[in-house]
């Protein structure tokens, strides 16, 4: 299968010849929905991929379907996966587990990988990674039911919930008093920051392109670390947020190409 190549084989040397692009050595490296430029996002061929990399800590998007299941998937409908456009949420775990996730990234390659239930990503990878759970559906128990997950997997200190909705992390606060939490935000202003000091964060979490040194000496007045999201682009512009983000002092970034850094 593809993600048995030599890893290096999938930078484009020719191009970059200074890849992997060095980082500080406590610099957090997170595979974006595992290592979604090279499988299929949210499935297991993109987390074993993370994994085969040498990277330890993955992004995962968490909804739940109709009766109560989390399932991992980004968009709110099927339709970028090619099953139309009807939303996860108002499907059963047994619908949702069937459809095929990997047709629509590579016929050829992923064809049949299914969608995951958090349950499953769990049972399978346990304690190998940090998971960066992000709250992406819309109903309101979804924390409850993600907690409960991951509780019963005895994974708590493996665990950092994070997500843009700020009322599931003020409700995932209510629940978990001492938990990791991490707020997504477009950027630093007065009002995110003030808000922010109410869900006692460990992270906070800007768009790349928002970094300086100036938001991320900020940022930390409210949370312990700052991790960067939304690297994406051509490959010149990649490279040049991933810069941005180091230059910056940054604790880390979600990156849909773990490899290119190291």
């Amino acid at each position: 299968m593809i993600y048995n190549r030599p890893f290096r084989s999938f930078l484009p040397t020719c191009r970059f010849p200074m890849l992997p692009i060095p980082v500080p050595p406590d610099f957090r490296i997170i595979a974006h929905r595992g290592a979604s430029a090279y499988a299929p996002e949210n499935t297991k061929p993109a987390f074993e991929l993370a994994q085969k990399m040498g990277i330890s800590e993955v992004e995962l998007d968490t909804q739940l379907s109709a009766d109560g299941l989390v399932v991992l998937c980004h968009d709110l409908t099927l339709e970028r996966y090619g099953h139309g456009d009807r939303l996860i949420e108002s499907l059963s775990a047994e619908d949702l587990l069937s459809f095929d996730m990997g047709a629509w990234f590579s016929p050829h390659f992923f064809s049949g990988t299914p969608m995951m239930s958090l349950d499953q990503l769990l049972a399978e990878f346990a304690d190998t990674f940090v998971y960066h759970i992000e709250l992406k559906g819309r109903a309101k128990p979804l924390p409850e039911a993600v907690l409960k997950a991951v509780a019963k997997r005895n994974l708590l200190d493996s665990v950092i919930f994070t997500s843009f909705s700020y009322e599931h992390l003020l409700r995932m606060r209510t629940l978990l008093s001492d938990g990791r939490l991490a707020w997504l935000v477009d950027a630093f202003d007065p009002q995110t920051l003030d808000r922010a000091q109410a869900l006692n964060l460990f992270q906070l979490c800007p768009r790349a392109d928002q970094v300086t040194e100036e938001t991320v000496n900020r940022g930390r007045t409210v949370a312990t670390k700052i991790r960067a999201w939304g690297i994406s682009g051509t490959p010149q512009e990649v490279r040049r947020l991933i810069h941005q983000v180091i230059d910056s002092g940054c604790d880390g970034m979600t990156i849909n190409w773990p490899d290119w850094v190291g």
